[in-house]
């Protein structure tokens, strides 16, 4: 993937910094053989026809992480082809701000509320 001002602005962070950022993406699936950059290794590259059958999508990010412009262009994506997307740009946090409620990230909690309260909305009692 290309630089972008989110990879370029996020590039300190915390959890993914640029350095990791690019051995991750060379090294993802190199032992299986698969691209990187294939539908089974990241939902970004599929087809508009993959992402037309996409249940309703919710994108929580960093405001600062580096993937933000990922994010927002796979939002955008699902949304063109007249799929349910919701994308959330939460302050103050690291990309994989998830599993951090417990060290001082107290924003996480309300991003866990949020999901729990979007995933029954949309899901009801699918879930």
């Amino acid at each position: 993937r290309s630089v972008t001002p989110s990879r370029i602005m996020g590039a300190g962070d915390p959890v993914l910094p640029s350095g990791v950022l690019t051995a991750i993406s060379q090294s993802y699936m190199e032992s299986s053989g698969v691209s990187p950059e294939h539908p089974c290794a990241s939902p970004y590259f599929a087809s508009d026809e993959v992402l037309k059958a996409f249940p309703p999508v919710l994108i929580q990010v960093s405001a600062v992480d580096p993937l933000l412009d990922d994010a927002v262009d796979f939002n955008t994506r699902i949304r063109r082809v007249g799929g349910i997307s919701e994308i959330r740009a939460t302050h103050h946090v690291p990309h994989a701000f998830w599993g951090l409620s417990g060290i001082g990230f107290p924003e996480v909690r309300s991003v866990h509320q949020y999901c729990e309260a979007w995933i029954l909305n949309v899901f009801g009692e699918k879930v």
